[in-house]
């Protein structure tokens, strides 16, 4: 059914239910699994500024990728840098190059005026994913 998954990652608490859903599809299908982390940054007038760590970012790809790894599972991950604004075309690129079959996020809840100011990963990604998504909430 599934031979490469795709996970998108952040450092939240749905971390972890996002994780065991990936954990429970890839023993069964046998699928290896691709962690990503987006490395968010934006730009402040003529400024570039990171919105997290860099080892803060790795972490969250080191930590996923030990968690499926201890379950048995073949798992690597990365870390890219992108403007909070290009976070969804990332993830899409990202499955496009690794020909992942399928995507797991999980959507983060901004409420009507957030996801107005801010945009959804989870809406443009659903919009133009060339393969299975999976959400996880």
């Amino acid at each position: 059914m599934f031979t490469r998954i795709l996970v998108a990652v952040d450092a939240s608490s749905r971390a972890g239910r996002i994780l065991t859903e990936v954990e429970d599809l890839a023993r069964a299908t046998g699928a290896a699994v691709h962690v990503l982390h987006a490395g968010e940054s934006e730009i402040i007038y003529d400024q570039m500024v990171e919105l997290e760590d860099g080892a803060t970012a790795a972490a969250t790809v080191d930590q996923a990728v030990a968690r499926l790894r201890a379950a048995g599972l073949t798992a690597d991950g990365e870390v890219v840098e992108v403007l909070h604004e290009n976070v969804p075309y990332a993830v899409l690129e990202r499955a496009r190059a690794l020909r992942a079959d399928l995507v797991v996020l999980g959507p983060r809840h901004h409420g009507r005026i957030g996801a107005l100011l801010g945009g959804s990963v989870t809406h443009e990604v659903s919009l133009h994913a060339p393969v299975s998504l999976l959400l996880v909430v």
